[in-house]
């Protein structure tokens, strides 16, 4: 059995700390006609405070409007019918099933209460490619009931016994109860005719039925409320949620009386809710792509013009782990091209998309060795550039850094209008004037050194002190799952 694993961190001191983007170059190696190049490359995408504090007011615009209606706001604000807080002493054993870009995790967990004491047992499996996309999305269902069959065989379920379980999709849905919804867009690299409105619950039930499973789905949960939950149950302060990875969403507590849409739209189930706060899923990803509030560089309209999905999910293409490090290297490709590069010599490995991962960005970033060796090995082994020189790899570290330190900066800054927000709606500091907890999940937040400190540093700087120096921020490792359970859990109780 594998405990759940997280990490706490406070923010910075109060004390006011100047955030300023790479001001100094700092570049020994490259000739002044290649400082000058990156100079401009990170005047392209150095962000003012001006600009900060504008995404921090619209952002916080936004989520009101959308709220308010339906498809009014680049944020869709789906109310995801989960209701109330976990208290860490709720006990008992349920399910939890997650579909997370190929991967699926079904997973049992065993409550203990106790102040938030639990034990998980948990498998993966893999979607075949083959199984991304076709005519008919009950293909994918039937092969994720096969994943569920066969765990419950491992772990040795119950006779008699029917568990209940909930679902976390990455796909977006708009639910309409806590255990209805409907596909209203697919997650990156699914493509099925008949994906885009079914009602998801309705056929993993009857799918689950016609393979005899002895588990009733009472709860489907966005990934991003799993990732508040999950850390919510071990600390209950916990009232915001976020997943930073290949995409990035958000999630929060909201009060009804704030949900204004929730009694004027009829598709929304009403009864679903005591009165209690609910968490409402942003889908926060979309922010910038209608109105536009982001500071974009050419690069990056070049990068969403090329995309698969041109002018959506625009903040997720400036901050996320799809697309940072082709961003990346469309900037080296510039560089390239205006003689500043590689002598002026690209690869086959370089000209092709998406072939800069965005984790070289992490290696690149953090090599201190005397010959930025590291750097040398991504270039040379991996992109197939050919021979670099000391200028090249300082040149490329340099370009990672300015785009890592946007991104962050842009995270920090939508973070902080999301907490800004709830604390004027009154959600967030309690009456004792105590603070609450942020849970963020996701690989690029976990594995990319600089991420977390940047995005603080940012969060705090534009939050005023006495707000800043009440958050703390939870780091949800491996046990994001946890949280589907979580919502099952609080289904069976409401």
């Amino acid at each position: 059995m594998l405990a759940a694993e997280q990490t706490i961190h406070h923010l910075p001191s109060p004390a006011r700390t100047r955030l300023n983007p790479t001001s100094n170059l700092d570049m020994k190696y490259a000739f002044p006609e290649q400082v000058e190049a990156v100079a401009e490359i990170q005047k392209l995408f150095t962000v003012s405070d001006q600009q900060l504090a504008e995404l921090v007011k619209r952002m916080g615009e936004e989520m009101q409007i959308g709220l308010e209606r339906d498809d009014a706001s680049d944020l869709k604000m789906i109310p995801s019918f989960v209701t109330g807080y976990p208290t860490g002493q709720e006990e008992g054993v349920y399910l939890a099933l997650e579909i997370s870009g190929m991967d699926i995790y079904v997973c049992q967990v065993k409550l203990k209460g106790q102040g938030g004491k639990l034990a998980i047992n948990q498998y993966q499996y893999k979607i075949p490619a083959a199984l991304a996309t076709g005519q008919d999305i009950a293909d994918l269902i039937d092969y994720i009931a096969d994943c569920v069959s066969d765990f419950l065989v491992r772990v040795g379920s119950q006779d008699l016994f029917v568990y209940p379980m909930a679902i976390s999709f990455g796909f977006a849905v708009e639910q309409t109860a806590l255990n209805k919804g409907y596909i209203i867009a697919l997650g990156h690299g699914f493509d099925y005719a008949n994906g885009v409105g079914c009602d998801v619950v309705e056929l993993i039930h009857s799918r689950f039925q016609r393979k005899g499973l002895s588990v009733r789905v009472v709860a489907i949960a966005n990934d991003t409320v799993c990732t508040l939950l999950a850390h919510a149950y071990q600390h209950p302060s916990t009232k915001l949620g976020i997943v930073h990875s290949a995409g990035t969403n958000c999630a929060y507590y909201e009060t009804m009386d704030n949900i204004s849409k929730l009694q004027t739209n009829a598709n929304h189930n009403r009864s679903s809710s005591d009165g209690s706060d609910m968490i409402i899923n942003t889908e926060w990803c979309n922010f910038g792509s209608k109105k536009k509030y982001l500071p974009s560089t050419w690069f990056d309209r070049k990068l969403d013009r090329e995309s698969n999905n041109p002018n959506v999910h625009i903040f997720e293409k400036m901050t996320t782990g799809v697309y940072l490090g082709e961003l990346v290297r469309i900037v080296l490709i510039h560089l390239v091209d205006n003689e500043m590069l590689f002598g002026g010599e690209s690869s086959e490995v370089l000209n092709t998309p998406f072939s800069f991962d965005t984790s070289y960005m992490y290696v690149c970033e953090n090599d201190d060795t005397p010959s930025l060796d590291g750097i040398r090995v991504i270039l040379e082994d991996m992109l197939k550039v050919g021979a670099t020189s000391m200028a090249d790899r300082e040149i490329v570290k340099k370009v990672c850094e300015i785009i890592g330190e946007r991104a962050t900066m842009l995270v920090g800054a939508g973070t902080a209008s999301v907490v800004q927000y709830m604390v004027e709606h009154g959600i967030g500091m309690d009456l004792d004037g105590s603070g609450f907890a942020i849970s963020i999940s996701g690989d690029i937040y976990e594995d990319y050194p600089q991420f977390h400190p940047r995005v603080c540093k940012t969060l705090k700087k534009m939050l005023p002190e006495h707000i800043a120096a009440k958050l703390s921020v939870g780091i949800v490792k491996h046990s994001r799952i946890v949280g589907a359970a979580i919502v099952a859990m609080m289904a069976e109780k409401a």
